[in-house]
Order: structure tokens, then C-alpha cells, then sequence
């Protein structure tokens, strides 16, 4: 039985293939629908990977160890066991890219290191944001981001992760969103001795693209497993996290399936 957060997961990819805005993209065709929510709580012990499919997520936390440390080349990903960012690099493999880069230094402001002081000395703050939507940059960058936008809440002992994202390749780019996520959250979590709570993602923009309908309808009948459980390694600092720092146990899951990755 598929647990609560891939039961969203599918109902979404459901009404995304019954009732999905059919839209010429910029690499092609999809089907579209506006400002989709998943939920997940953290502090239940489960991570959230889906398990209708097989996510390959340790390539995830090397992606997020890259962006915490301001990613300039490919390599700067690969050295984490990330090794899908060729696609957006030039030939000699540079990157520019507002991930992890806006969040450290946005004209000189470390908004990261700016979100963990206020969530351990006045967690109340209603300003913890880290924004990486920059518009003077769009025209310069290998690719624009797509999650953009990290608000933070806390009550004093756990802390909520508000991740927006004005685009969500359903299939193939979401489930890994999920996992980028719940990563920031418990690293903040961590760092701040608060308890890792809820993420709520809004994607503004979830499509499934035209050749990926018959694979993600296979998937949709799948029934699932029940949920991962995670453990991560305490965190020394905002800038240091290691893929193996977070330890994934009991995933079980359905079959591989193939998505073709569209950039």
C-alpha cells in the first residue's frame, strides 16, 4: 500500500493526465496543470521517495552538497556522484546557475547563514526567506531555477519548509525536488536543534511531457510500499553536508522506469 505522500504524488499525476492543459513547451509537448501541493511531515521518520518507481537519490544529495558549496562546473557536481548537469554546461563543462550561488551570496548577502540565525535566535522571525530568483541574471544563466523560493516557520521547537517551484517536470523532476527539500530542511533542522516538521511544495507549473503519458499511467497502477526511513548524521555547518551524511534504510520499491530527462 502506497503511503500518504505518494498517494498525492499519483492522484496529481492522475489529474495531470485526465485534465492537463495540452501546451508547446520549450521541449516539447505537455500537459500541464496550475500550482500542484504535496505535503510531507519529516518528523514522522520517513523520507519521502517514492516507491511506485525506483528514485536514485544518492545522485540528489550530491546535488545538493554541490549547490550548498556555490556550483561553478560540472565537476563541482560530479565529485558528489551527480553526474546530470552535463546537459546545461558549456563545452568546457562552466556552469552559471543561481541554485546554491544566490542562496550563499546575493549581492553579498548569505541569506543561508541569515535563516539559521534567526532560527536559533528568534525563530519567530517572519522573514526567514532564501530567494534565488534573480531577473538580471536570467539572460545569463546555463538554466534558470526552477525551485526558487525557501521560506522557513518555526514554533520554538520544530521548523515547516515552504519550497516553491515555478516549474515541475512531474515524472522525472519532481520526485527529485522531494528529495532536495526534506535534505535543506533536516540540515537546517540540525544546525538550528530544531525537529525537522512539514514541507509544503507548490509547483506553479506541473506538467508531464507527451512521451512520458504511457510510462507515468503504468506507474499510476502500481501499488507501492511503505515509506524509506532516514537518519542523518548531526550537521557541523551550512556548507558541509556529504551525501553519505544522510543514511536511507528500508526502501523497498516497484521496478525501474525509464523517463527520458528533458532539459
Amino acid at each position: 500500500m502506497a503511503w500518504l505522500v505518494e498517494q498525492e504524488y499519483i492522484n496529481i499525476t492522475k489529474r495531470i493526465i485526465a485534465d492537463g492543459v495540452p501546451r508547446d513547451g520549450r521541449n516539447g509537448m505537455t500537459y500541464s496543470l496550475p500550482f500542484q501541493q504535496l505535503n510531507f511531515d519529516l518528523s514522522s521518520g520517513h523520507f519521502p521517495l517514492l516507491t511506485s518507481r525506483r528514485i536514485f537519490y544518492k545522485g540528489v544529495l550530491g546535488e545538493y552538497a554541490a549547490m550548498i558549496r556555490g556550483p561553478k562546473h560540472v565537476n563541482d557536481f560530479k565529485q558528489f556522484g551527480c553526474n546530470y548537469w552535463d546537459a546545461w554546461a558549456d563545452e568546457e563543462g562552466n556552469l552559471n546557475v543561481d541554485y546554491g550561488n544566490a542562496w550563499i551570496d546575493y549581492n553579498g548577502v548569505d541569506q543561508m547563514a541569515n535563516v539559521l540565525s534567526s532560527l536559533r535566535n528568534n525563530p519567530a522571525d517572519r522573514r526567514m526567506v532564501i530567494n534565488a530568483w534573480r531577473p538580471d541574471h536570467l539572460s545569463d544563466l546555463s538554466l534558470p531555477c526552477c525551485h526558487h523560493s525557501y521560506q522557513f516557520w518555526s514554533d520554538g521547537k520544530s521548523v515547516d519548509l515552504l519550497w516553491i517551484q515555478r516549474s515541475g517536470d512531474w515524472m522525472v523532476g519532481v520526485p527529485s525536488d522531494m528529495v532536495l527539500a526534506s535534505t535543506m530542511l533536516l540540515c537546517f533542522a540540525s544546525l538550528s536543534g530544531l525537529t525537522a516538521r512539514n514541507v509544503k511544495m507548490i509547483i506553479g507549473d506541473a506538467h508531464i511531457y507527451d512521451e512520458h503519458i504511457p510510462t507515468a499511467g503504468e506507474q499510476c497502477r502500481r501499488l507501492g510500499w511503505n515509506p524509506a526511513k532516514y537518519t542523518l548524521k548531526p550537521q557541523t555547518d551550512l556548507y558541509s553536508f556529504l551525501p553519505e551524511d544522510l543514511e536511507i534504510t528500508e526502501y523497498k520499491y516497484e521496478p525501474s522506469l525509464k523517463y527520458l530527462l528533458k532539459d
